[in-house]
């Protein structure tokens, strides 16, 4: 029995094939006449369970079926509209699909009776053949059938049949809260974004009380760039369910992924400024109900897009992390307290601890990979806390250098208790400010030292962050101004990059859409890292240099904005620009290889992106900024000494990159001197040993 073969309605039997044939036809025959006469026997399939049975035996069953069918038949009894057949052999996968599948088990007296006790089978709902006829019964079971092939097309990425199933479902069932969320998210992953919100809409009609519905419609307005509709439309959430601290979080700190002009950026920073003080006043933590939804509103939230203005985050940040502070200090008071540094002698091994939502295939956090593979294991022992879902190739690596490692997700409670049985001296949070969950836990005391590194590159503005791990290299003179935390300057860039294979070209430039002759410049960074300030530098680079062509990765900047970039110089866009998704590796490296130059971004520069660069000995033009998030290509350039494409401002950057296309003599110098000196970033294991040697030192320090 094929999926594909079943129906609305679903029936199953579980012959014991050990009884008399004479018993078991009787029993088929009797099941069979009831269903080949059923009036929706259009929507039945009934299926014989033969998943034991030996292919001699499937045969002798498969004949036994044939002769009832043919009985029946000149019984008149028999409509070709009714699908029968045996299960036959299946894999695990398969029997799996199609149990989820079964809508009710019709018992006969000669049962399996060792099957039907297996728990999967005997949650399977149980319906005599007396009830089948029932309009009630077969109306429930048709209901219940939209639904479950529209979990399972959402499954197998079949959009088109589960958007059917689910809107019929939904038709019938107007008030299944769940299923618009279901049917929403197939919209949205499919690029139907009006879809998706006209379908929150619909279900916040016929479930008014449902706040997730409402939570989801904010979101989707969000992210459809209808970012005002989203805010008022959260602000009247808000009065609506005074009491839910999500929907105060979305009203008051809510921030736009992306601009349309500079000033933008001032109108809702100020916005937001206003409403962190008005949560700050309204956030009240006096009983256990008000502590725990005040949780679940900082558990829901992080202000990620605030780092993405290139402004001084500190003062902002400070007051954030305070109230998330004293919320989980209220919360958990067990967790908040001081913790004292247990004596090192005897020869004991320092534990340093690294928990991050991120402990795979992230660029936050395989930044810092080395500082476990090159770890001294003679002197440290390292414990890895995973908290998020993902697992891949790098989660196998950060587990393989790892002296404990634990996958710990959706358990707060349970990740905090095993951070203190292990007992640290030191906890590290590869990035700070991407997770709630794990901004909550670095909220609370779980380690003597605490400490945050740059995967997101802005101070966390916890009280409970002692240092953060930051790089000589990238830091501007007046960089512990920027942080709430203690600044470590960790001698060059402060990592050891794991090495980038590049492997030879397979594509052309045809593939990804560019001319052979083109001068191609290529910008591989989010959306939210491009301000509109800098728009007209790729217009200004374009008007100098006519044959060039711009690969924006991720379909990365606003086409809007560039188009009026353009047009101000008297170019359409369209002439000069090419947009690319994410690709896969080999496609990715490929194109890093066509390219000509590497345009990073301002006022936060390319991590990962312009490591990927120096590994291909793409030239990168790079102008560092006033924060340690936009020196990042120009510690990288500094640390391999290969400085002659770092500009001093917007003006000197235009300059250099139309240098490096005109100049084919100085871009093959470069690449050059990229190729000789790139090794120093990768693989090497004395970023290590300074990290190492500075927790020793804060470890003396605070013995």
């Amino acid at each position: 029995m094929l999926i594909n073969e079943l129906r609305n309605i679903n029936l199953i039997i579980f012959p014991d094939w050990s009884n008399l044939e004479t018993a078991i036809a009787e029993e088929l025959t009797n099941v069979l006449r009831t269903l080949f006469t059923h009036p929706a026997r259009q929507d039945i399939t009934l299926l014989i369970y033969s998943q034991s049975l030996s292919d001699e035996l499937q045969d002798n069953a498969n004949s036994l079926l044939f002769e009832i069918v043919l009985k029946l038949s000149l019984e008149e009894a028999v409509s070709e509209d009714l699908n029968v057949g045996l299960t036959g052999q299946l894999s695990s996968k398969e029997w799996s699909i199609i149990k989820s599948l079964i809508n009710f088990r019709i018992p006969i007296n000669n049962e399996d009776r060792y099957i039907i006790q297996q728990p999967e089978i005997a949650q399977v709902p149980r319906c005599d053949l007396s009830e089948i006829e029932q309009p009630t019964i077969y109306e429930a079971a048709r209901l219940e059938s939209w639904h479950r092939w529209g979990d399972y097309f959402t499954d197998i990425e079949s959009p088109e049949n589960a958007i059917s199933y689910y809107s019929k479902y939904l038709s019938s069932c107007p008030h299944q809260v769940n299923y618009y969320l279901k049917l929403s998210d197939v919209f949205y992953k499919t690029g139907q974004m009006p879809a998706a919100i006209k379908t929150l809409q619909n279900g916040i009609s016929n479930c008014p009380q449902a706040e997730e519905l409402y939570y989801w419609l904010i979101i989707r307005l969000k992210q459809s760039q209808n970012y005002l509709e989203a805010r008022n439309f959260a602000q009247q959430v808000t009065e609506k369910f005074p009491e839910n601290y999500v929907f105060k979080m979305l009203s008051y700190l809510m921030l736009p992924e992306t601009y349309h002009t500079p000033q933008e950026i001032d109108t809702y920073r100020a916005w937001f400024q206003e409403g962190l003080e008005k949560l700050i006043q309204e956030v009240t933590i006096n009983s256990l109900d008000e502590q725990k939804k005040a949780f679940i509103g900082i558990s829901h939230h992080t202000n990620f897009f605030l780092a993405y203005q290139a402004k001084n985050d500190l003062g902002l940040q400070q007051q954030y992390g305070q109230l998330v502070h004293q919320i989980m200090t209220a919360n958990y008071p067990q967790w908040s307290q001081v913790r004292p540094i247990s004596s090192i002698s005897n020869n004991r091994r320092i534990k340093i601890g690294y928990l991050s939502y991120f402990l795979c295939s992230w660029s936050g956090t395989v930044l810092f990979l080395n500082w476990l593979k090159y770890a001294d294991n003679q002197k440290f022992e390292i414990y890895s806390y995973h908290i998020g879902h993902q697992i891949d190739a790098a989660t196998q690596l950060f587990q393989s250098h790892s002296t404990k490692f634990y996958h710990l997700p959706n358990n707060l409670e349970q990740i905090c208790q095993q951070v203190i049985d292990d007992r640290l001296d030191v906890l590290i949070f590869p990035e700070l400010g991407m997770d709630a969950t794990t901004l909550c836990i670095a909220g609370l005391r779980l380690a003597p030292i605490q400490c945050m590194a740059w995967g997101q590159p802005v101070t966390s503005g916890l009280p409970t962050i002692d240092y953060f791990l930051s790089s000589e290299l990238m830091e501007p003179v007046n960089g512990q101004y920027h942080y709430t935390e203690s600044l470590v300057r960790l001698p060059g860039v402060g990592i050891s990059y794991p090495t980038i294979k590049v492997d030879s070209v397979n594509r052309n430039r045809l593939f990804f859409g560019l001319r052979e002759d083109a001068i191609v410049y290529i910008s591989s960074q989010a959306a939210y890292k491009y301000l509109p300030q800098y728009d007209y530098v790729y217009a200004e680079i374009a008007r100098q240099v006519p044959n060039a062509q711009f690969m924006f990765l991720r379909s990365g900047i606003s086409q809007e904005r560039l188009k009026r970039a353009f047009a101000a110089v008297g170019l359409d866009s369209l002439d000069y620009c090419v947009f690319s998704p994410v690709l896969p590796r080999d496609d990715y490296f490929d194109l890093l290889s066509l390219a000509d130059i590497y345009l990073d971004t301002f006022d936060w520069a390319g991590g990962n992106t312009t490591l990927d660069a120096i590994a291909c000995h793409l030239p990168i033009v790079t102008c560092p900024g006033e924060f340690m998030r936009g020196r990042h290509s120009y510690g990288f350039l500094q640390a391999i000494a290969v400085t002659q494409t770092i500009a001093d401002d917007t003006s000197q950057y235009i300059q250099i990159a139309v240098r490096l296309a005109v100049d084919i003599d100085w871009r093959y110098s470069v690449r050059e001197a990229l190729k000789l000196s790139s090794k120093v970033l990768f693989d090497n294991p004395t970023a290590t040993q300074n990290l190492e040697a500075f927790i020793k030192q804060a470890i003396a320090a605070r013995s």
